[in-house]
């Protein structure tokens, strides 16, 4: 989970899906205090399969998780406030 560039994401999902693999952009939301408590927000985009086989390490970081589509390079979100 990282917090790369759209077009690099893009670029990397690309790569992986050519190859027969699946690829889920996730961005972590929250403080670090938030983090410790376990009350992250995750936001992720790609395969929507691979995003439902994430879900319980997603419960294990946060308190809600969002399916925000299937195409990667989550840009827009860095302006949203959680």
């Amino acid at each position: 989970m990282t917090g790369i560039d759209p077009e690099t994401s893009q670029d990397i999902a690309e790569a992986i899906v050519n190859k027969g693999g699946r690829y889920l952009e996730a961005q972590i939301q929250g403080s670090k205090t938030q983090a410790e408590e376990g009350k992250l927000v995750i936001l992720a985009a790609g395969d929507r399969s691979l995003f439902e086989d994430c879900q319980s390490c997603f419960i294990a970081m946060g308190v809600n998780s969002f399916y925000m589509g299937k195409s990667p390079g989550l840009r827009f979100l860095d302006t949203w406030n959680f």
